[in-house]
């Protein structure tokens, strides 16, 4: 969990004020295999909104998370998946948003995975929530949204009366019969396998429309075994492709495997290394008194006046 710090007054408790959170719009309506995307809204922003920490939540036999984002560029983002995509969290802070009022702070994208007709809802729940000084928000009521997931049927007198209808109708019929929807996602890379804690791995891949009909393609990042980022690619045409980069960031260190699309690299994330300034041991300069031989010099000096001195007495 996010922990949202400041240094305050004794005896003053530092807040941002009071504000509910909820999903836009409230409800929407899609066929299965198709997504849907809410905005994440903080009704009541003083200080805008600079951390956050949100958990999201469906019924996992109707609709799938396949993508948790923040609307606006933060300094840090981590964004964590359940296996069977039921769940989600999103955490980040840096933000830069507006400073009052209403303020969309993030995304939450569900696809439908519904056999029949269904409806699922979608929860938010905020866990931390700081305004860009780092005073914490008193969050009200958390506001969910309804997915409705339904399934097209067909049969053959309702061909029939969907042709009087529409003559455009059975052309697309045709037409969807005979067109696929595929994305095939290859080329995957990072630009470096040695980092360290705190820093971002720059990984790209690329993903190709191969199918016959305009679609949106969705690509997901997983860390060993487990989806940490999801994009999505909107309206790819057939026959063309489209880069996709992700920037994970990893506070512990250790080995992780990278995958996407089926490719998979290892990457090493080390503690940062500390450098200390070389130490210079200075050599003491020669002096006078430090002067090879000067030792013996002086004592035959010395000697010398002495044989001279008791010479002189003797005379």
């Amino acid at each position: 969990m996010l922990i949202l710090a400041v240094a305050v007054a004794p005896g003053v408790t530092a807040a941002a004020g009071s504000t509910d959170v909820a999903l836009e719009p409230t409800g929407q309506t899609v066929t299965n295999g198709e997504a849907a995307t809410f905005d994440v809204v903080v009704t009541n922003a003083s200080g805008g909104v600079g951390a956050a920490n949100i958990s999201f939540s469906v019924a996992n036999d109707t609709a799938a998370i396949t993508q948790v984002a923040f609307s606006h560029n933060a300094a840090e983002v981590t964004t964590t998946y359940a296996s069977d995509n039921s769940s989600a969290t999103l955490t980040g802070y840096g933000l830069d948003t507006n400073q009052t009022g209403q303020v969309v702070v993030a995304t939450v994208t569900v696809e439908g995975n519904a056999t029949s007709t269904a409806e699922t809802t979608v929860t938010p729940e905020v866990n931390a929530l700081g305004d860009e000084d780092g005073n914490d928000y008193t969050v009200g009521e958390e506001q969910s949204a309804q997915l409705e997931i339904t399934t097209s049927s067909s049969g053959g007198g309702g061909d029939g009366d969907d042709g009087d209808d529409s003559d455009s109708g059975g052309g697309s019929g045709d037409g969807g019969d005979d067109d696929t929807a595929s994305t095939t996602v290859t080329n995957f890379s990072v630009a470096t396998t040695d980092v360290e804690t705190g820093e971002s791995v720059e990984a790209t891949a690329t993903v190709l429309n191969d199918g016959d009909v305009t679609t949106n393609a969705t690509v997901n990042l997983t860390v060993d075994g487990t989806v940490r980022t999801t994009k999505t690619v909107a309206d790819l045409e057939p026959g063309t492709e489209s880069a996709v980069v992700f920037l994970p960031v990893f506070e512990q260190a250790g080995t992780y495997n990278l995958t996407v699309g089926g490719e998979s690299v290892a990457v090493t994330v080390a503690e940062p290394t500390t450098t200390s300034d070389p130490v210079t041991t200075e050599t003491p300069t020669e002096t006078e008194s430090q002067a090879p031989g000067f030792g013996v010099l002086s004592a035959l000096v010395s000697l010398v006046a002495l044989v001279g001195a008791a010479r002189l007495r003797a005379q």
